[in-house]
């Protein structure tokens, strides 16, 4: 684990607390790899970065902790893509 801040990652993990996000059905298996990117990922350092750093980022973060997931389910994969592309403008409130 790499130490996100609590107050944000509370604020990235309650994007992912509905049924939906950005007309995206968000299931336990996309929770779970969204947590896994924000608890095993230097968050803060990566949201500086440009979008597909972040995207590969995020995504190595769940690939050590779940090798072959994100290649099997294609709805983690998106939404752990959606958080990287997101994470600067979500961060910001709590950062800034």
């Amino acid at each position: 684990m790499t130490g996100t801040p609590s107050a944000a990652a509370s604020v990235l993990l309650r994007e992912f607390d509905g049924a939906w996000r950005d007309d995206t059905p968000i299931f336990g298996c996309c929770r779970k790899s969204v947590r896994t990117a924000v608890e095993h990922a230097d968050i803060l350092s990566i949201a500086s970065l440009d979008p597909a750093t972040r995207v590969r980022e995020l995504c190595a973060a769940v690939q050590s902790q779940a090798p072959g997931h994100l290649d099997t389910h294609r709805c983690c994969a998106g939404h752990v893509a959606d958080l990287a592309f997101d994470l600067p403008d979500l961060l910001a409130p709590v950062t800034g």
